[in-house]
Parts: C-alpha cells; structure tokens; sequence
C-alpha cells in the first residue's frame, strides 16, 4: 500500500469514502444530515488533508496523522467496506507506531460509538481513557521512546 498527501481531485472521493465507512455509525448516534456532513467535511479538509491509501493503482482509504505539541493525533481513518480486513488497517497502525517513536509522542484518537475500530486499535496499545454517549477516546500511552 502506499499513500499520499490529498489534492483538491480527492476532496469528493474523501468524502464519500467516509460515508462508506462511517454512515451507519453517523445515523445511529446523531441522525445523517448530507448538508451537515458536507458541511463538516469541508471544514476539516480546510483544516488539514488526509493520506490517501492507495493499492494496486485504486484509492481505497484514508488517514490523518497531526503533530501537536505533546502527541500525535490520529483521525480520519476510512477504508473501504470491500477493502477491509487486508491488513491496510495494521500497516497504517505500524507506520503511525513508528512515527510515535520517531518523534517520542503518544498518539491520541477517538471514534465513533458501536465502531469495531476500537478492536483494532486496542491490538496496537491503545487505551481507552474516557467516553461520551457518541466517542470512545483512546491514548497509546505505552509506547518505547
């Protein structure tokens, strides 16, 4: 797999790639709004562009890995329904791993309630440290520095 930094031709496609992946989860808790949903995703590719993943050619998913001043934020993490347990996931994983040790920051996120991602995400260290009726948030506080 590889990955690149979206463009501007990528910005219909991140969408729905995210409503691919999250619509159900989006319905479940708040209700899909298209206008809202567009809305919000046009505000955080104003704020940041994710990685595109890319196999064989085809786009296939997304990610986001921000620098903050005392972490590495985790976020937009969207694959594809049919491309979905090929080990994309885990190869993300283990390169936001060794970003974590290169730069010496624990890596923060958070998902949706009712997303199996969390399965995923606790085979690579993460811990949950709060929720809300809509989020599970998760810190990777065990890191090798």
């Amino acid at each position: 797999m590889e990955h690149y930094t979206a463009c501007e031709s990528d910005y219909e496609f991140a969408y729905e790639l995210k409503k691919a992946a999250e619509y159900h989860y989006i319905k479940a808790i708040f209700g899909w709004d298209d206008d809202l949903q567009r809305k919000l995703h046009q505000q955080e590719w104003e704020e940041a562009k994710p990685q595109i993943m890319v196999l064989e050619g085809e786009r296939v998913g997304s990610f986001l890995i921000q620098e903050k001043a005392d972490h590495l934020y985790f976020g937009r993490f969207f694959i594809l329904p049919q491309f979905q347990g090929r080990g994309l996931g885990k190869a993300v994983l283990n390169h936001l791993n060794e970003l974590s040790v290169h730069t010496k920051k624990p890596c923060k996120l958070l998902y949706l309630q009712g997303n199996w991602v969390g399965d995923l995400y606790r085979k690579f260290g993460f811990v949950e440290t709060h929720q809300t009726s809509e989020f599970i948030y998760m810190t990777q506080p065990r890191m090798m520095f």
